[in-house]
């Protein structure tokens, strides 16, 4: 049926001598395990999934990190001086400042750790000599505003001679009670 020796002539190339039209040749079995992948190919292409994902989320997290200034100053004193200022002029009760004072410092160390955890150095303004060191204490004033309320100014009472020139300097007097300093525009003149 089939021949060792390549055939010649100018027949087909594939056509063998003993077969008949019409009938298929017999087909080789493949081997059963052909289709099945190996361990290595999964392996690999697990390896550059995870390593695809993986730089994504380094890729993520650094770029976040760009909103947090790596190193800041604060201008600390003048926070705190703005705050002792407003509770001095308020009418809390001596008890209350120094609870409401407690609680205003505790919550500007509370956001500085917080700044320290995530990884930003934290300077005191007063401590920076020279550089381009970004400033936080706007921001810093109004996350510790939002938790803790800034004192508000006493009313006037009318025995109390603070409060009375509070209230005169905070309303302004009328524009013709005011003198212009200019002798010639006195009547008479």
């Amino acid at each position: 049926m089939a021949r060792t020796k390549a055939p010649s002539g100018d027949g087909p190339l594939f056509e063998e001598a003993g077969e008949r039209p019409g009938e298929n040749p017999p087909v080789a079995p493949r081997p059963a395990n052909a289709r099945k992948l190996g361990w290595m190919p999964v392996a690999l292409v697990g390896g550059l999934v995870a390593a695809g994902l993986w730089g994504a989320w380094v890729t993520k997290n650094v770029l976040a990190a760009g909103d947090l200034p790596p190193m800041a100053k604060v201008q600390l004193a003048g926070l705190v001086g703005e705050y002792v200022q407003a509770q001095a002029g308020s009418a809390t009760p001596p008890e209350q400042v120094t609870s409401e004072t407690r609680a205003f410092m505790a919550e500007i160390q509370r956001n500085l750790a917080a700044r320290g955890q995530a990884g930003q150095i934290v300077l005191v303004g007063e401590a920076v000599l020279a550089g381009e060191v970004p400033d936080i204490t706007g921001e810093l004033r109004r996350e510790v505003y939002a938790r803790v309320k800034m004192p508000q100014a006493a009313a006037a009472n009318a025995g109390d001679v603070m409060g009375a020139m509070r209230a005169v300097m905070a309303t302004p007097p009328a524009a013709a009670n005011v003198p212009t300093g200019n002798p010639l525009h006195a009547p008479g003149n």
